[in-house]
């Protein structure tokens, strides 16, 4: 990390100097700028989600774009930094190796599964990403944004049942800038630092360099009871974090007709503390936790954590513990390589070439409380090559076309291991029980090729018909399953129980064909109307959720799941109107899933496991209206409304939550053996994480306020209903309707050479919550008939008890100062 941070000093050194001219930012906006979209004498915003450069208002596609000035403007380092100017969209932290999760309109993937897919994928200057580490890794000189909804089959590599979320980096212009920033944010207590340097080369060659340090206290407290037996921790805050973000572009135009663009991302971050400290106890049936050394006030979702260290003699465990406050690494590499070939003045071919690679070790004390009952350790890898080949054309005439091909190999694997300090159930003296748990890892290598193309026919003028698809064909290898058992407490000879024949076939292969049909008419030049029926897949797999060694006994348990598959369709209508005053678009959708995957968490192996859930079926409304008043120059008001409608049609084999009881509802899938019932029915219940109605709403003002100097005022407001947040639909793991308020202050120099900045995000202050589990060693009785329910903590085995949640908030309020200085 020290020789990161000489390599930041050497780019902000750079970032200082440069040649006389003035220059603004290439994507800095000018004017008046647009809250998150349009804005008055700008023109307008190009987007390119048919891989094809057209208006955001002549793109046929439900799309939230973000661009440069408003993502600077709120300091929007990532993915996780946007879900508040997105309705229905939730980002969050995960304590696997997954990297936490991405939901659109309620669909979403997995929280904590390391081999699956994100249902909405990321995808960064043309190279698709499905895992949702891209969470984890920060990004910055960004030039837009664009969040496209629903299914996305032709354009982004690979099928996307959910969604899109497309980063466009910056690249050089054809004139010399720099940045140099500094900001302190006070909730986190972080400081960081900001770098970046463009400039010509030469007539055809250009260069940019960025580069971000960050270092945060952290904005989650720390607690350790005071309390026999335990060590408090090192640190008083979480996370402990240090940051730094990298990156390189450049640009090469021998030719009119050539363009060769190449780009290097590094991030590193280390951590002290558990990333199972991004959740916390949120909730207790019986209003006080069901672990010993833990009060009433540890039921909060307050922003405090009850924790301690993990103890020596449960460091000794196994090697892979290798902190006692909890720790994660994590690095990223992303390259990409794009050329472009004008093969004559209608045809052009296109190559985009990515690597992405991620490796993250980290360990957590995850049981919460002073005597915690469980500690983890995980190692992920990802590593993957990506090549994608287009070729499009721009006739003159009523048809054109894009063809394409596509090829990714992705090797993944994971190590889990999880010790049990002090056992399920804790009495005097406390003494530590250090039962060592399975460890088990799995190498998988899987590839992915498809074909893809699309035909444009414009019959007559204003009328365009689309018609595409893409064949997907992919390939998933497990190459080992290995679990390595503790039998008197003692780790034994490693077993790849894929050897086993019972377990079954080593190697998967899916084959799909997702067609896409869309219609528009322009009626007028600022109307368009356009309706459009799609499909859109997800391969199945392996899981590789953590079995807790039960998978040595029963290989023939089931580690796949099936594929997910989307039909349906979008009606929608684009206009402006009032002299291009206003904007105001207008999307109605309806979804069919079949095979939708969800995860859910097992408490008996501590760990998340998929399953298909059978149908489900979303559909609803969206609109936005945008108004740029030519008599008040400097002002864009915005807002945005989403009614969605997204449940689950058939879903009758749902794991059940701890306590839940024949009575409650766990009443199907019987376990012959035991008499227990292992089931629940959610059919017709809301898809988690899918709030009924969202809404942002919000505007910004810029004007003069003395010869030379400018003040900017940004007000951005989102709302959402009500939703289910619980894996197994708890009755606990419910989050009431909120609303959050960011808000920024900008004074900057007419140049816009400086910078002084006041921002403000979540200034309400609502950590919603979007994930939530049952509580390891709490709760027990699921399925049962004979057992009555308890009425309050530590009644014993005699009656069935609902577990204490588990639940992952979103961050707090934060306020950032924030000084800027541009050459």
């Amino acid at each position: 990390m020290k020789s990161s941070i000489w390599l930041l000093g050497g780019c902000a050194l750079l970032a200082t100097a440069g040649s006389a001219a003035t220059s603004a930012l290439a994507q800095e906006a000018t004017g008046a700028e647009a809250g998150a979209n349009e804005t008055a004498g700008e023109g307008d915003i190009i987007v390119t989600a048919r891989r094809r450069q057209e208006t955001a208002q002549a793109a046929p596609v439900p799309i939230t774009v973000l661009n440069s000035a408003l993502l600077d403007r709120y300091g929007v380092t990532g993915v996780a930094s946007i879900q508040s100017l997105t309705p229905g969209l939730f980002t969050g932290q995960s304590s696997g190796a997954m990297g936490g999760t991405i939901s659109l309109r309620g669909i979403g993937s997995g929280d904590s599964m390391a081999f699956i897919d994100q249902a909405v994928s990321s995808n960064v200057d043309g190279v698709p990403i499905s895992s949702a580490q891209i969470l984890r890794a920060a990004q910055m000189d960004l030039q837009q944004i664009e969040v496209l909804r629903g299914p996305q089959a032709l354009f982004f590599g690979k099928n996307s049942p959910g969604g899109i979320i497309s980063l466009t980096t910056a690249d050089p212009g054809d004139r010399m800038e720099a940045l140099a920033r500094a900001g302190y944010e006070f909730t986190a207590r972080e400081k960081y630092v900001e770098g970046m340097f463009s400039t010509p080369l030469s007539d055809t060659v250009g260069l940019r360099l960025s580069a971000r340090y960050s270092d945060m206290n952290g904005y989650i407290r720390i607690v350790t009871p005071d309390v026999p037996g335990v060590i408090p921790m090192d640190i008083g805050r979480f996370p402990d974090q240090k940051e730094l973000f990298v990156r390189g572009t450049l640009v090469w135009k021998p030719s009119d007709r050539v363009s060769v663009r190449l780009k290097a991302t590094f991030t590193d971050t280390d951590m002290v503390g558990g990333a199972s400290q991004f959740s916390d106890i949120t909730a207790c049936p019986y209003g006080t936790p069901q672990r010993p050394g833990e009060g009433p006030d540890n039921c909060r979702n307050d922003g405090r954590i009850l924790i301690s260290q993990i103890l020596p003699s449960s460091m000794a465990m196994s090697d892979t513990l290798d902190n006692p406050n909890g720790s994660r690494n994590n690095t990223q590499t992303l390259l990409s390589g794009q050329i472009d070939w004008n093969v004559s003045d209608t045809l052009k071919l296109t190559s985009v070439t990515g690597y992405y690679r991620v490796s993250e070790e980290g360990t957590s004390n995850g049981g919460y409380g002073p005597y915690s009952n469980n500690v983890f350790a995980v190692d992920f890898r990802n590593e993957q090559v990506s090549q994608e080949l287009r070729l499009a054309s721009s006739f003159d005439g009523p048809v054109d076309f894009l063809i394409g091909g596509f090829y990714e190999n992705r090797k993944l694997y994971t190590l889990t291991m999880i010790g049990q300090p002090f056992g399920t159930t804790v009495t005097d003296p406390f003494a530590p029980a250090n039962t060592r748990l399975p460890i088990e890892s799995t190498n998988q290598e899987q590839k992915s090729y498809s074909a893809f193309g699309q035909l444009m026919f414009r019959p007559v003028d204003k009328v365009e018909l689309t018609v595409g698809g893409r064949y997907t064909h992919e390939v998933k290898n497990l190459l080992d399953y290995t679990v390595i058992l503790a039998p008197g407490n003692v780790y034994g000879t490693p077993v790849d129980v894929t050897g086993n024949p019972l377990y079954g076939s080593t190697r998967l292969s899916y084959n799909d064909f997702s067609p896409e049909i869309t219609l528009t008419w322009k009626p007028a030049p600022d109307m368009m109307l356009f309706a459009s029926y799609k499909e859109g897949f997800k391969s199945g797999g392996f899981d590789a959720g953590y079995t807790g060694g039960a998978i040595v006994g029963n290989p023939a348990r089931g580690q796949t799941f099936l594929p997910e598959h989307v039909k349906g369709g979008e009606i929608g209508l684009k206009s402006r109107f009032a002299d291009r005053q206003v904007t105001f678009n207008l999307t109605g959708y309806w979804y069919d899933y079949s095979g939708f995957q969800v995860s859910v968490f097992d408490t008996i192996s501590r760990a998340f496991r998929l399953q298909n859930a059978g149908t489900a079926r979303v559909r609803g409304i969206e609109g936005e209206l945008r108004y740029s008043p030519n008599a008040v120059p400097g002002l864009n008001l915005h807002a945005t409304a989403a009614y969605n409608d997204a449940r689950f049609r058939t879903f009758n084999n749902a794991d059940c939550y701890q306590g839940q009881t024949q009575a409650l509802g766990c009443n199907l899938i019987q376990n012959t053996a035991t008499g227990i019932f292992t089931a629940q029915d959610l059919s017709g219940k809301r898809l988690r994480k899918a709030p009924v109605f969202a809404a942002t709403f919000g505007g910004y003002y810029e004007t003069p306020v003395s010869a030379g100097l400018m003040l900017g005022l940004s007000i951005d407001g989102s709302y959402s209903s009500g939703y289910e947040y619980g894996t197994n639909y708890q009755p606990l793991a419910y989050q009431n309707a909120y609303a959050k308020l960011d808000a920024t202050l900008r004074l900057f120099t007419g140049d816009k050479r400086w910078e002084f900045a006041v921002i403000g995000r979540n200034l309400t202050d609502k950590r919603n919550l979007i994930n939530g589990v049952d509580r390891t060693g709490t709760g027990n009785g699921k399925g049962t008939t004979t057992l009555p329910g308890c009425t309050a903590a530590f009644q014993g085995s005699g009656c069935a008890a609902l577990s204490d949640i588990i639940g992952t908030p979103t961050e707090p309020r934060t306020v950032a100062l924030q000084a800027t200085f541009r050459y």
